[in-house]
């Protein structure tokens, strides 16, 4: 009793005085690891020897500071294969938060560290341990491996990567809490997007993140490649893999337009959308993203004359460069731009032509509305000399049968100063008056207005 009084009182001082001895009541050596512990590197290979027999240095002891919670992944791998090493691990007490001691596996894993100074001990048996060099690995893993991202660890936060000629380089670390890196790619329209990854060896991967449906890993040799995407929102999501991971990559972009009339059945002159004359109004869109970059009309007109052409932007996204162009025929590629609202076109020689509606560049788009009004060069000319608003707009003009004015031939309303206003169609015919009916059904006609009828 009185030598297990004696044994324990020694043991008790040994911990007090911040000692190490493997076997206390064996009576060994002491180690004063927190006097002797030198400062090591996390995440990278710390070098140390051992020689008990020589110079009764059985243990070795680092010093580590851990700023974030988390766990120590530590490993010791001696260079004399007749070495056996043991791995403890302190915190601020004497007794080991984790000890390989007793154990086969000679991997240690320390879990739930708080922030704070931390001691690795790597020692052989002070009897019969063998001189050896060794290589200490200690890898911490944060609890949250991302807590010192302060960009783009979220696709709210990610970074910008062009779809076409984009190149970056970057670097991701596990243990020092930048995991995860987002970049976003956004196709203004469909077509083909090739991805190159370049993790230069390190253990990092890189998810291609689709506006719907599972990530797919992109090949750090053969890439990424889809070819056919709509237009929208897709990220890139760069990560190492596990603690200890880390290391630069390289991220580049090349994109492919695709088919930009896919979507639109009147993408061409040859399926150009008929305009009916003597007027029509037309409503539609372009989107250059959605495969409907074009909208072509035709008018087919057989005699000479003017072609009023209105055309307003509905709803246009901010920058929309929506553009209308008047062509004389369909191999005029580049027309007349229709700039204002309103303009008038001479059709000197009868025959097909064409409007254009075109979303030129990426990201382009809009609702549009379109009028026509088509003014024959041959007329006879009559004045309005009464307006009739009900039960339905009919207008009384100073031209009859005395002047050739035929039943149910096309009309065109015109203001004072010849501008056209609308279209309209002779109703009914007396010697030297006859009825119009306009195509607007408000009668929104001024009473100094002037109609035009068809003279062929």
């Amino acid at each position: 009793m009185k030598n297990a009084a004696i044994h324990a009182t020694l043991a008790a001082a040994l911990l007090a005085s911040g000692c190490v001895r493997l076997n206390p009541l064996y009576g060994g050596p002491t180690y004063h690891f927190r006097e002797v512990a030198k400062d090591g590197q996390l995440n990278k290979v710390n070098d140390g020897n051992l020689d008990p027999q020589g110079a009764d240095a059985f243990a070795q002891g680092f010093r580590f500071d851990l700023t974030a919670p988390g766990a120590l992944l530590v490993t010791a791998k001696p260079s004399n294969p007749q070495a056996q090493l043991d791995i403890d691990v302190f915190g601020d007490g004497n007794v080991p938060l984790g000890t390989t001691k007793g154990q086969s596996d000679k991997k240690l894993t320390v879990q739930d560290l708080q922030a704070g100074t931390y001691y690795i001990v790597v020692y052989e048996s002070w009897r019969d341990g063998q001189q050896s060099h060794f290589k200490m690995t200690p890898i911490f893993k944060p609890t949250d491996p991302d807590a010192a991202q302060q960009a783009c660890k979220t696709q709210a936060t990610a970074r910008e990567l062009p779809a076409d000629k984009g190149q970056i380089e970057d670097g991701v670390d596990y243990s020092a809490m930048r995991r995860t890196c987002f970049w976003h790619i956004m196709l203004e329209s469909e077509g083909g997007l090739q991805v190159k990854f370049n993790n230069q060896g390190n253990n990092i991967n890189a998810d291609f993140i689709p506006q719907s449906g599972a990530p797919e890993k992109i090949d750090p040799a053969a890439g990424l490649n889809k070819a056919d995407l709509p237009a929208g929102d897709y990220f890139i999501k760069v990560y190492a893999n596990d603690a200890g991971d880390a290391g630069r990559y390289t991220l580049s972009t090349a994109f492919k337009q695709g088919d930009t009339c896919k979507n639109e059945p009147h993408c061409s002159p040859e399926t150009a959308e008929d305009l009916k004359l003597p007027s029509d109004n037309k409503t539609a869109d372009v989107d250059l993203a959605k495969g409907k970059q074009f909208h072509f009309y035709k008018g087919t007109f057989k005699e000479k004359g003017k072609l009023t052409i209105s055309f307003k932007i509905l709803q246009p996204p901010r920058g929309s460069k929506v553009t209308a162009y008047f062509m004389k025929a369909a191999d005029d590629a580049e027309g007349d731009k229709i700039s204002g609202t309103s303009v008038t076109k001479d059709v000197e020689n009868p025959g097909d032509y064409f409007i254009r509606v075109q979303a030129t560049e990426q990201g382009d788009s809009a609702k549009y509305a379109l009028q026509t009004i088509w003014q024959p060069a041959n007329f006879i000319p009559g004045d309005v000399v009464e307006i009739q608003k009900i039960p339905v707009c009919m207008l009384t003009v100073s031209a009859g049968t005395n002047q050739g004015v035929r039943a149910n031939v096309p009309c065109t309303v015109v203001n004072a100063a010849g501008q056209p206003v609308d279209s309209c169609v002779v109703d009914q015919v007396f010697p030297n008056l006859s009825k119009v009916k306009p195509s607007n059904a408000r009668c929104s006609v001024q009473p100094n207005s002037k109609v035009q009828i068809n003279g062929q």
